[in-house]
This record gives C-alpha cells, sequence and structure tokens, in this order.
C-alpha cells in the first residue's frame, strides 16, 4: 500500500471541504445554496459519474469471475445492512442517530477516494469490481437511503415512489451498458464524464458549508465515533477480509473489496439530507473523522487481513 497516495487524496478531500466552509463563513453561499448544490449532486452529478465509470472501463473480466464479483459485493452489502441494524442500537442516542448510523455503517466513500486509492495500490484492472460496488451502492442510496431520510423530511412523493428515481434508472443502465457494451459517440462520453467531474467539488462544498454552521470543536469531542470509526473501519474489514481469503482464490479480487469496505464515509447520505432538509450534523461529524483518520484505519485494516 502507498501510504503517499492515500495522504495526499485525503489532503485533496480537506481542501475542497474548506473551500465549502470559507464560502459560506464569507456569506458567498449558505444553507439554502446547499440544499440546492445537494439536489443537483443527487439528481445529475453522481447519476453522470456512476455511467462514466462503466462507460470508461476498459477492463476485461471472465463472466465466471464477473458473477462471483456480483455475488461478493452482494454478499457483503446484506452482511452491512445487517450490521446497520445492530451498530445503531450501540451508538445512537435517537431515532435519526441511528438511521444516521446505519447510513454511515452502509455506505463508503468508494467513488472520489476509494477508485483512485484503489486503482493507485492494486491497478485500474480491479475498477470493474469498484465499479460492482458502486452500482449496488447507488441502487441502496436511492432506495433504501431515500427512504431513511425522508422519514425526517423531504417530498412525500420521493417516500412513496423512491425504488424508480434517477439513481436506479442510472444502475440499470450502468448494468445494461457493462453486459451490451454499446458504443457511445465521443461527445456524448465526455459530456458524462465532465458532469459526473463536478460531483466531487459540488459535494465537499456541501460538507463545508454543512461544517460552517457548527462548532468545528464539536466535532472531535464527539467520543462515540471515534469506538464506531475503529469497529467499523477497521475490524469490519479484517474480518470480511478473513473471510474472503476462505472463499477466493483471486487475491486482488479479495483485496479490492477489503479496501472498498474500508472507505470512510461517503458525503451521499448527506448530500440527501441537505436536499431533504434533514439534520445531517452526525453525518457531517462521521464523514469529517472517518476521512480524516482512514489515513491510519485503512493501512490498519490492510495489515489486519495480512496476518
Amino acid at each position: 500500500m502507498d501510504a503517499s497516495v492515500i495522504f495526499q487524496q485525503m489532503c485533496m478531500i480537506f481542501l475542497l471541504i474548506a473551500v465549502g466552509y470559507v464560502a459560506c463563513k464569507k456569506k458567498i453561499a449558505d444553507s439554502r445554496s446547499g440544499r440546492v448544490l445537494s439536489a443537483i449532486v443527487v439528481n445529475i452529478c453522481n447519476p453522470a459519474l456512476m455511467l462514466t465509470s462503466v462507460l470508461e472501463s476498459n477492463g476485461t473480466i471472465s463472466n465466471e469471475k464477473l458473477l462471483l464479483a456480483a455475488g461478493i459485493a452482494a454478499g457483503i452489502y446484506a452482511f452491512l445492512l445487517f450490521l446497520g441494524k445492530i451498530l445503531p442500537i450501540f451508538f445512537g442516542k435517537d431515532a435519526l442517530e441511528r438511521d444516521q448510523y446505519t447510513l454511515m455503517t452502509l455506505f463508503g466513500n468508494i467513488g472520489f477516494i476509494g477508485i483512485p486509492v484503489i486503482s493507485a495500490v492494486l491497478g485500474t484492472e480491479v475498477l470493474i469490481y469498484v465499479i460492482i460496488c458502486n452500482i449496488i451502492f447507488n441502487i441502496l442510496i436511492y432506495t433504501y437511503g431515500r427512504y431513511l431520510v425522508c422519514r425526517y423530511g423531504g417530498d412525500i412523493s420521493a417516500r412513496s415512489h423512491g425504488v424508480i428515481n434517477m439513481g436506479t434508472l442510472v444502475g440499470a443502465a450502468c448494468v445494461a451498458i457493462f453486459l451490451c457494451k454499446p458504443q457511445f459517440p465521443q461527445i456524448a462520453v465526455r459530456t458524462i464524464d465532465y458532469i459526473g467531474s463536478a460531483t466531487t467539488f459540488l459535494s465537499m462544498m456541501v460538507i463545508g458549508i454543512s461544517l460552517a454552521n457548527m462548532p468545528l470543536g464539536k466535532i472531535f469531542r464527539e467520543k462515540r465515533l471515534y469506538v464506531y470509526i475503529l469497529l467499523r473501519q477497521v475490524l469490519v474489514p479484517i474480518a470480511i477480509g478473513w473471510a474472503l481469503k476462505l472463499l477466493v482464490k483471486d487475491v486482488q479480487m479479495a483485496g479490492t473489496f477489503v479496501l472498498v469496505i474500508a472507505m470512510p464515509v461517503a458525503n451521499m447520505p448527506l448530500m440527501l439530507c441537505e436536499e431533504n432538509g434533514v439534520d445531517g450534523t452526525l453525518l457531517s461529524k462521521g464523514i469529517v473523522l472517518s476521512t480524516l483518520f482512514s489515513l491510519l484505519t485503512i493501512p490498519l485494516a490492510v495489515y489486519g487481513v495480512a496476518l
């Protein structure tokens, strides 16, 4: 594992968050603009990023490996769904906090952080496994994730028709594109790529805006999150990694899934909260702390699996 790659990626993330933080403090942006940016990320930019990951995939994989990887990814997310029901019992003070711990347990940042870190460590040929996880991630975030958030606010129609939305439609399109491999005009591919590229900056801006509206000292005084991060980002990846070593002979495939599980908290749950006017304070704290400590937790998780 190249620690310098991880360190540089984390530094970039915090700089982007700082832009949103300063913009809010300077009155360039506010909570209202944060909600608008969140809606753009959730409904336009993130779906485009998802499409780009499939359209630009040049890796080759046999049908057998593809099915195996899809089965493993589905199994991992099923386990995380189960874990997302157990861990919040011990950490959440009320229903909203418990649901936000569920969101943090289930959704790791496999897009902006996962893709560049994993490709740098294991090579671009394993990104197809990340894409599979990304498709499952997006289907879940736009269905189960949206359902959890919309219980506390947002559009009633989003609660009752959450399964059919931009995220799930694009997820289905990604599966079809990967299986059928149709040819698209280069101008269309580049346009989608440009839109998807805005996801990182805009989503980090929203996090910075959210942080600007809370005392920073409270982030580091949230003692429960320290214990939670140790469990979710170190012990859980190690446990799943050991299980994969018994089930999967392909070392690169197993290593990819371990890194995917070890990623810090994703920003998409916070985007949904901001979009629907739901208090995402705990999510903001979890994103910042888990990302900061991922400089240590990712290498620890990989080292623990290697033992």
